[in-house]
């Protein structure tokens, strides 16, 4: 009743009394449930008896969803517990990666998450604090307040939201959110962010995210929510927060700084408390502690608590809460060595403060009291009323109600019993659990003595958790003490009160990775813990008990040894066989009456028995009965049902009792304050109890007996007299006092005699100097080095890169007393970290006089480049202890990394030629100007050795793509991240060869040249200065020393002679400027214009965005900070050089004092200019250069004309576009030539640098580059050019309804670009902006597109620019000149289109003379006898029309539909611009409604034929003698709901399809028009009672839902039925169920009839991957190789074949017979070949490999846009197969000879590569090399055309013997002509072409030296050609040469070539490009 009656009269713990009645009595909304957090809850039913029952365990385990930078997941803040109204009870909890989570209480299912935030990145921004690993998100536990049903919490983050990368402490961020408990979607009025806040207390305090850290957990008082704040491992300066808000709109109340001082090293005084919480017992106060600061306000002067410090650290604080939520500190308590806890870093406030229930712990005098511990170990109660001050009791100590020195530092809160007298419980660092019992003294004071421990220890280090303790609905002698730890078993369950000193065991269960700090949180008996491993855990109970015995008997009060007995009855809920009964401690009880076992009893059967109690001890007494049990019933039940009887026993005669008998003081230091610790003299008895003797001993309880004198260092206080009595029932409580003065260890034994029996108690310490801590180092000889500070211990020999090596650390204690590690803060990760960091001298842990504790460090250098200096690696682990000489200690480690040296060595082993770095090669030419070899055995010593001996003049060496070695004059000019030479060199895997991309490992000789003499920079983008050595061993004859220096300009800001750069700063938090007094842009912008502006205006600070925007201003405002941005990365308009901010992001600058503001500014209005070509010459006079843009991302980005040739320039493309009448031309690749009017397809402004390869036929000139275009436009037309936009999205918010006037339509809401402004064509800026305002200004100006941002600015223009998109969600600040319409945001648009004047529905986009209309597909390109359904995504399971398939490259619409209509299908479907697919339906899951069907017709350019992986879809009107009727899955005009089904079938919802197969799989059907009767029909049919509906048109039967489907497990049900539109038959994924009931009539199936398929349905493709036993076959002669991409805009692999019986094998033996070297399956029945994969495509790049093989179930056959690859393991072609840049390479020798152009080519290097990870080398030809050209492929099994050869080019030589020439290339190709060997030879430079046995092909420079003339030789050349047994393909050991005629050069045969393939490949009408 004691304790109920608390509640009621602090109902308020609960949060707010106005709330407790809504809430379930079994939720914990709060940490601890109650504001108090003395750690007792009484309402979560959790009984003992189900602990002891044996079914009490985990329940259910759920990971968090969280991978950020692929960081695992952790979990500090606790779980919450709630029931929204209507809803069931969930778990809220939120990770430190800032994703929240609300799961289902029960089965942990997750019900809603989102992220809020990104998290804050420990590595590198928190400068080697660890304590939190990986990332800082959200740490304390929050609060839900169940009026608003809002849960708050914070959470850490960065400024730029866009960023994942470190962005740096100053960005760090906090906000505070509220966050609805259903949806988990932030409340109105939040987030609210915390930076910049001055102090309530001391403005000059102002809070910085970045340094702070939120811990405690979060408290609720009425309206308001209070946080606190500590820092990160007490670095930078920074203090203590207390931050309160109005928990409805989110005001700020409270901004409480604990270091309100003005001191210089005021820092400190956090609150953190190990996660503790704030606490309160009022709603007028607030309690919290804090850790250590250094301000030292109070020295030694004896401050009262009501006159707090300024400076509130090392302190408990009691906090008034005014009416408004403000805060005043009205009482602390400070320890009296307070400095000196400091000093050694133990602060008091690890533990949170608690308060004790009231109505238990109180006396005549103190009335509430509470309770802290630290790190000293020490345990503080407090009088919560008067907290005691400064020094304020006797002799200038502590003015507490008790101190009590515990065994080790304490971290985690104390928790309270408030029942049978009172209990607290405490746990310090590896120590057991210890319970003190509550009593009071004579004089009626509070005291707590010891009166028991647990059987285990907490973990070696900090961590186990603050301490719970649940009873059952608050019945005394239901208690469960709770604690979870780190260690060990990380949940303990105990009984709460001590049997014998000992606290009885319960339960121990684990939790691996449990979370430090935590205490367990409650729900309806259940436990919920979470883990530092991603993991949320649920422990409870699944069963129940089998019998009802009405547990807990009370026997009462019995006389010692006198007995009293009761009868218990149990009745069976189930039916049951009882098989015994036992007692856990049958001391005192005893049963009788047993009936005879086995016993079995059916439901609602009854058994009797007697309880005897007969106690020996007086006091409350009990245990359990046990009755063990089988279950016989159906259900769940135990096989235990425990009964509790309990009683107490009573004696008329006195009765002693000692508490504790045992009395331990642990070391001490000699002379130090002396301890104190106190027992008590109980007696239990009912008649006063008389002491009678004392004896005294050191030796023993049975003496010898002594008097103690002066040598024995114990003091007893208030000891009795002997004669003295202790009252019945009351107690003599007795202090001892340990003072020693000289060292040793003490005892002594103290024997008291009463007329209440015989008890003894002994007394235990050791005295020793103080403790001194070593730190030492191994090295690797065994010597140990002591740690000298300022010193490094370093790796000694340093450690090879690449691999790793361990050396030893050591703590030694020299002193004489336990050594305590108070801070330890090792390094974690990265290559010089503790290898168990949390294991190894953990804080907290303790090292006996003269022992040692060992940690290792590891060494591990990343791996580099040979040659290198040594990388100097760094760690740090800062250390402190109870040592009072050691202080503070940064132990640094420092390790070399060391490089292997190879090449030409110096006598001290250093390699004379160093690496420089990696570098980019043709930039746009190559940078060195040999190259020496390409080597299968190439490394860097070989290269540098190779090119000493050939060329010792150059001192320059490069290797790059593995094998090749390149030397050279002088530095490459840009140097790149060493990342981008990441190939290994083909001769030694231990070193990298250059990379991808034409990336070179670069190396120069110090003998020759020291690159470090000039200003070199890797960002230059200028050749730095180099110096040229003079040598002693030119090859010209010459050593004098040259040299070449050119300048290099800088886009770095740099303060003028009036003007210092400040820095980049972020634009204001929530839509505000942050230069807000004026503004002006200019498209000739540069920062002295804005300078200027700013200082014409009379402002200080200018700040230049977005290229051409300038701000002014005397501060920054609104949350903007310098370093807050790095995002200033856009050149000005108007000074290319200089950097103009960026998008949300200012470069600022600020006048310098003393510059006069009358300057005269004039800016030129904001208009568009056109950006000039880096490289000369420009081609044609007639043409100007817009530079370099990248390729579309749905297409081409000029897609109106094509060219491609060996002699490209840009003249010659300029020229042939003009001739189209073009106004755009674009070079691309070296050789490929554009042609449009717009750039098209989501085409971008790239970097200038992209664009880097040289032009095939003029190699001075830059052709554009991979995926990369030099765009030039024709001068004759005067307007500028357009971006189509990528997106055409129809709005559907409420914001196309207002503000848009009636020419105007609303588009949607765009992001800014990321390279400029997305409307970059006018603008205008008022503060009454409306919509309407700026759509009417745009008009005026002649533009289509008008877009309103940051409430007052107006954007136009005529499209959407510089990677600008629509689907924006920030558009949410209202218009300053109409707020109930909004006007953008920050960074985002409202953007309007003006309507078309005429009723055609054309776009149409101008771009100077030509207009170029975008047709709609209803428009064209179908004939009369189609109509247009839309665009379809393909399938998510297979083809969208999977019935038959054409590509051709001249496809439209009509070929396209009429190949369809002649196999008779109603739907045709064009793809890919030459795609063609036919059907009778949508399958697979396809849709309409895609806005990917962009690219132009291969045929027809003005149609668009579909696009990546979505199909223009076209469907055959009926013709007139009958009707044709066709359903797609998007005609119904509104979704259907599902509604109640006839015969006899109930709709039970919608489920998902399991996880591991199919929800129901007895059965299954398919048809176009299925309806759910037709689906139930065939279920019933099948003797099944569910009938599911999927996709439209499948039907699956069962008898239950399997492999985790459950009802309600999906919302996807939303596709209409095949077979009936206004029905839903389920969608993607997901059921609608029926389950048949029990009166439905059998039989009556109605068969639908199909209104438009005529051709037999097929079975999905989808099989689970369960039941795909072996997806990957072993098929021989292949590999294979893993889920491939498609690329974007084209196919991986160019020959396709299909088929609905196909598999793997069938797929490689059809490639196989082809002669590629790669085939891939797809779609379940697709098959594709080819010998390289296409750019953009890779091996791994999908995961959507799931598709069963349609031939063969239990195999994989790709999926959608990704196939399962193989490769042919035997094909040996002696190349490097780099992927061509058309990717469209189809058969082996035309893919081969691609491959191999590329490599002869400049450009080669940029192209991709195949994805072997072990290419074989090509040999080496001193042949002269071309630039490539492009051949033609094939897409059929035909070979490609064989033609006569040509006899003004070559001259067929007689049939030769092999060997007829050294290099053979191409190998088993079943399309070899003379032909095609002379084409693959022409295109590698070699003269001589030679077929041989039929298949194979060889190419050379000179025949052996004697090349026989015998005629009877040409009788050898006798084997048909492969590819045309026509003709003649030398023989078995014989070929048949070619040659070119004397005079030709390569470029003139390739060109003659070039016109033959491409002539021979028209007549086939198979030519693509």
């Amino acid at each position: 009743m004691a304790f109920k009656k608390f509640l009621t009269s602090v109902g308020f713990l609960l949060l707010a009394a106005r709330n407790v009645l809504s809430l379930d009595p079994t939720d914990s909304i709060t940490m601890s449930g109650n504001n108090a957090r003395s750690g007792h809850q009484s309402t979560h039913n959790m009984d003992p008896n189900v602990l002891k029952s044996g079914t009490f365990d985990q329940i259910w385990r759920v990971r968090g969803l969280g991978r950020y930078n692929g960081l695992q997941e952790e979990f500090y803040a606790q779980p919450l517990v709630f029931t929204p109204e209507g809803e069931k009870q969930s778990v809220y909890v939120v990770s430190q990666q800032n994703w929240v989570y609300r799961l289902d209480a029960v089965t942990g299912e997750i019900l809603a998450s989102r992220q809020l935030m990104i998290p804050f990145l420990t590595v590198p921004d928190l400068e080697g604090c660890n304590d939190i690993a990986g990332s800082v998100g959200s740490t304390a536990t929050g609060v839900i307040d169940p009026k608003r049903n809002a849960w708050y919490l914070t959470t850490k983050t960065y400024v730029d939201q866009n960023n994942n990368r470190p962005q740096g402490l100053g960005a760090g961020r906090y906000f505070i959110h509220a966050i609805d408990v259903i949806t988990l979607e932030e409340k109105p009025n939040f987030p609210v962010p915390l930076e910049g806040l001055a102090a309530d207390n001391a403005p000059w305090r102002v809070f910085e995210g970045g340094k702070h850290h939120q811990r405690p957990a979060l408290m609720q008082i009425n309206d308001y929510i209070y946080a606190g704040f500590a820092s990160h491992c007490v670095q930078w300066n920074f203090t203590g927060w207390i931050m309160g808000w109005h928990a409805g709109d989110g005001r700020i109340v409270a901004k409480y700084a604990m270091e309100g001082g003005r001191e210089a090293n005021g820092k400190g005084g956090g609150v953190w408390m190990s996660g503790g919480g704030l606490a309160s017992d009022n709603p007028g106060r607030m309690f919290f502690s804090t850790g250590n600061g250094y301000a030292s306000q109070l020295a030694d002067d004896p401050v009262p608590g009501r006159q707090p410090p300024t400076a509130l650290e090392e302190a408990v604080v009691n906090m008034a809460i005014a009416s408004d939520g403000s805060l005043t500190p009205t009482d602390f308590f400070m320890p009296w060595e307070k400095r000196d806890l400091d000093g050694m870093d133990k602060d008091l406030g690890t533990s949170g403060f608690i308060l004790m229930e009231p109505d238990v712990f109180r006396t005549s005098s103190v009335q509430r009291i509470g309770c802290v511990a630290g790190k000293t170990g020490k345990l503080y109660f407090l009088n919560v009323d008067n907290l005691g001050g400064y020094q304020m009791g006797l002799n200038r100590k502590d003015d507490v109600l008790q101190t009590v020195q515990m065994a080790a530092p304490v971290f985690a809160s104390a928790g309270t019993y408030p029942f049978e007298g009172g209990y607290v419980y405490v746990t310090p660092v590896g120590s057991e659990t210890v319970a003190f019992k509550f009593g009071v003294t004579a004089d009626g004071k509070p005291i707590f003595t010891e009166a028991g421990k647990t059987l285990h220890k907490s973990a070696g280090r900090q961590g186990v958790g603050h301490t719970a303790v649940t009873t059952l609905n608050g019945e005394p002698g239901t208690g469960i003490l709770w604690i979870s730890d780190v260690d060990g078993n990380n949940l303990r369950a105990y009984g709460t009160v001590p049997e014998n000193g000992i606290l009885p065991t319960l339960l121990l269960l684990n939790n691996p990775g449990q979370t430090k700090f935590s205490r367990p949180t409650f729900g309806n008996g259940r436990v919920y813990l979470t883990t530092q491993t991603g993991y949320i855990t649920a422990f409870g109970s699944p069963v129940n008990m089998p019998l009802n015995c009405s547990s807990p008997y009370d026997l009462g009060n019995s006389q010692l040894n006198t007995s009293v007995t009761t009868k218990i009855t149990c009745r069976a809920v189930t039916a049951v066989r009882l098989d015994s009964v036992d007692i856990d401690a049958p001391t005192h009880f005893d049963v009788s009456g047993l009936p005879t076992f086995p016993l079995t009893l059916a439901l609602n059967d009854a058994v009797t028995f007697n309880a005897t109690f007969n106690p020996k001890n007086v006091g409350p007494l009990s245990t359990n009965i046990n009755i063990r049990s089988t279950n016989l019933g159906t259900g769940k039940f135990a096989s235990n049902t425990p009964i509790v009887v309990r009683g107490t026993g009573v004696s008329l005669a006195p009765v002693l009792s000692i508490q504790p008998n045992v009395i331990s003081f642990g070391e001490v230091v000699t002379g130090d304050e002396a301890q104190t610790q106190v027992f008590s003299f109980r007696n239990g008895g009912q008649t006063p109890m008389v002491i009678q003797s004392y004896q005294w001993s050191i030796v023993g309880t049975s003496g010898p007996y002594i008097t103690p004198g002066a040598s024995v260092p114990f003091t007893l206080t208030d000891l009795p007299a002997v004669g003295s009595s202790v009252p019945a029932g009351g107690q003599a409580v007795i202090s001892v006092k340990f003072n020693p003065t000289q060292d040793g260890y003490f005892q002594l034994y103290l024997v008291v005699q009463t007329n209440g029996g015989k008890g003894n108690v002994g007394f235990f310490g050791t005295a020793g100097q103080p403790p001194r801590a070593i730190i030492e180092w191994q090295l690797t000889n065994g010597t140990w080095i002591e740690y000298q500070p300022g010193v490094p211990f370093e790796f000694d020999g340093g450690v090879l890169r690449a691999s790793q090596r361990t050396q030893k650390m050591r703590v030694r204690n020299i002193g004489g007393t336990l050594l305590t590690t108070t801070i330890s803060k090792p390094p974690v990760s990265g290559p010089v970290a503790a290898v168990n960091a949390l294991g190894s001298i953990a804080e907290g842990s303790q090292i006996a006089a003269g022992k040692s504790e060992e940690a290792l460090i590891v060494c591990a250098p990343p791996k580099g480049q040979v040659n290198m200096d040594p990388l100097q690696l760094t760690a740090v682990w800062t250390f402190n202890n109870n040592d009072p000489l050691f202080g503070k200690q940064e132990v640094n480690f420092r390790c070399q990394g060391l490089s292997p040296q190879v090449g030409p060595l110096d006598s001290n082993g250093q390699g004379y030629f160093r690496y420089h770095g990696c570098f980019k090669d043709a930039d746009p030419e190559r940078q060195l100007e040999q190259q020496l070899s390409y080597s299968k055995e190439n490394t860097n010593q070989k290269c540098m050795n190779d090119c000493s001996a050939r060329f010792p003049q150059f001192p320059w060496i490069g290797t790059e793509y593995e094998g090749e070695c390149w030397c050279g004059s002088k530095s490459a000019k840009r140097k790149v991240d060493d990342t981008m030479c990441n190939y290994l060199c083909t001769g030694d895997y231990l070193q990298y060869c250059g990379g991808d991309g034409a990336y070179m490992s670069l190396f120069y000789d110090r003998r020759k040249v020291n690159p470090n003499n000039g200003t070199s920079s890797s960002s230059s983008t200028t050749r730095p200065s180099t110096t040229v050595l003079p040598t002693s061993s030119i090859g010209t004859g010459t050593g004098d020393a040259t040299t070449t220096t050119t300048s290099s300009t800088s886009a770095s800001p740099t303060s003028s002679g009036e003007y210092e750069y400040l820095g980049c700063a972020n634009e204001g938090l929530n839509g505000q400027r942050a230069l807000t007094k004026d503004f002006t842009a200019s498209s000739q912008m540069t920062t002295k214009l804005c300078n200027d502006y700013c200082t014409s205006k009379g402002y200080t600070l200018s700040g230049t965005e977005y290229s051409s925007e300038c701000f002014c201003g005397d501060a920054l405002e609104n949350g903007s900070t310098v370093g807050g941005s790095t995002n200033c990365n856009m050149p000005c308009s108007g000074a290319p050089n200089e950097m103009c901010g960026g998008p949300g992001a200012l470069s600022v600058w600020r006048r310098k004092a003393g510059v006069s503001s009358s300057v005269s500014v004039s800016l030129t209005p904001t208009g568009t200019t056109s950006a000039s070509a880096t490289a000369t010459p420009t081609g044609s006079s007639d043409y100007e250069s817009l530079g370099c843009y990248s390729e579309g991302t749905s297409g081409r980005a000029l897609t109106k004309d094509f060219s491609a040739g060996s002699g490209m320039t840009r003249a010659t493309c300029q020229s042939y576009c003009t001739s189209k009448g073009y106004v755009l031309s674009g070079v691309e690749y070296s050789s490929e030539c554009y042609c449009g009017n717009a750039l098209e397809n989501g085409s971008v402004k790239a970097t200038e640098t992209d664009c880097n390869m040289p032009c095939a036929g003029a190699l001075n000139e830059i052709c554009g580059g991979p995926s990369r275009l030099n765009v030039f436009r024709r001068k004759t037309t005067s307007t500028s050019v357009t971006t189509t936009p990528t997106t055409s999205t129809t709005a559907t918010s409420s914001a196309s309804g207002t503000g848009a006037s009636s020419g105007y339509e609303y588009v949607g809401c765009a992001n800014e670009g990321t390279s400029g402004r997305a409307l970059s064509k006018g603008f205008l800026e008022s503060a009454d902006m409306t919509r309407s305002k700026c759509q009417t200004y745009c008009s005026s100006l002649g533009f289509e597109l008008s877009g309103v941002e940051y409430s007052q600015q107006c954007f136009c223009g005529n499209v959407l620019e510089n990677g600008a998109t629509l689907g924006s969600s920030k558009c949410t600040m209202p218009c300053g000149g109409a707020p109930n319409e909004t006007c953008g945001g920050p960074s985002a648009l409202d953007v309007f289109r003006k309507k078309a004047s005429s009723t055609t529905a054309t776009s149409t986009t101008t771009t100077g003379a030509t207009t170029s209309a975008t047709v709609s597909p209803s428009d064209t390109g179908s004939t009369s006898g189609y109509d247009y359904l839309g665009c379809a995504s393909e399938g998510t399971t297979g083809r969208a029309l999977t019935k038959a398939f054409l590509e051709a490259a001249d496809m439209t619409r009509t070929k396209c539909q009429s190949y369809c209509s002649s196999l008779g299908y109603e739907l045709s479907g064009v793809e890919y611009s030459q795609q063609c697919f036919c059907g009778n339906a949508l399958e697979n899951g396809a849709v309409l409604g895609s806005n990917r069907c962009t690219m132009a017709c291969a045929g027809a350019p003005n149609e668009t034929c579909g696009g990546p992986s979505a199909l223009d879809v076209f469907w055959k009107k009926a013709s007139a003698s009958g009707t044709a009727s066709h359903t797609t899955s998007t005609t119904a005009t509104a979704t259907p709901t599902p509604t109640t089904s006839p015969n006899g079938w109930t709709y039970l919802g919608c489920a998902n399809e399991g996880t591991n197969g199919r929800a129901l799989t007895k059965a299954f059907l398919e048809a176009t028009d299925m309806t759910r009767t037709k689906c139930q029909d065939y279920c019933t049919t099948q003797g099944y009672e569910l009938a599911g509906v999927e996709y439209s048109i499948q039907c699956f039967c069962g008898n239950a839902l399997e492999n985790g489907a459950t009802i309600g497990g999906s919302t996807n049900c939303n596709m209409p039925c095949g077979g009936n539109g206004q029905q839903v038959c389920g969608g993607p994924s997901a059921l609608s169920v029926f389950r048949k009931t029990a009166s439905s009539v059998q039989g009556g199936i109605t068969t639908g009839t199909s209104t438009m398929s005529t051709m037999p349905t097929t079975t999905s493709a989808t099989t689970s991957s369960a039941s795909m036993s072996s997806a990957v076959p072993v098929i021989a002669g292949w590999a294979y190789q893993g889920c491939a991409n498609e690329p974007t805009g084209g196919r991986a692999l160019v020959l396709q074949y299909a088929n609905d019986t196909m598999t793997n094998k069938m797929c490689t033996d059809f490639c196989g017979s082809k002669g590629y070297a790669l085939a891939g399956t797809e779609y379940a029945r697709e098959c594709w070949c080819g010998n390289t994969l296409r750019t953009g495509s890779t091996v791994g790049g999908s995961t959507n490999c799931k598709m069963a093989c349609k031939g063969r179930a239990s195999e994989v056959c790709g999926g959608s846009g990704a196939l399962s690859l193989w490769r042919r393991e035997e094909v040996a072609v002696n190349m490097v197969m780099r992927g061509s840049a058309s990717g469209s390479a189809s058969s082996a020798a035309s893919s081969a000879a691609s491959s191999a152009a590329s490599l002869a080519s400049s450009s080669a290097a940029d192209e991709a590569r195949l994805f072997t990870s072990s290419p074989l080398p090509v040999t080496s030809s001193s042949a002269v090399k071309s630039p490539s050209i492009r051949l033609p492929t094939f897409t059929t099994s035909s070979p490609p055309p064989s033609s006569p050869t040509p006899s003004n080019i070559y001259t067929s030589l007689p049939c030769l013997p092999l060997p007829a020439f050294n290099l053979t290339t191409l190998t088993n190709t079943t399309h070899m002509t003379p032909h095609l060997c002379r084409t693959f030879c022409t295109t590698l430079n070699y003269p001589l072409s030679g077929t041989h046995n039929s298949s194979a092909c060889l190419c050379g420079t000179t025949l052996p030296p004697e090349t026989p003339t015998n005629s009877t030789l040409s009788a050898r050349c006798n084997s048909p050609c492969a590819g045309d047994e026509s003709e003649i393909c030398g023989g078995e050991k014989a070929v048949s040469v070619l040659r070119w005629e004397e005079g030709y050069t390569p470029s003139a045969v390739i060109e003659k070539v070039e016109v033959e393939v491409g002539r021979g490949v028209e007549r086939c009408g198979r030519m693509r490009r």
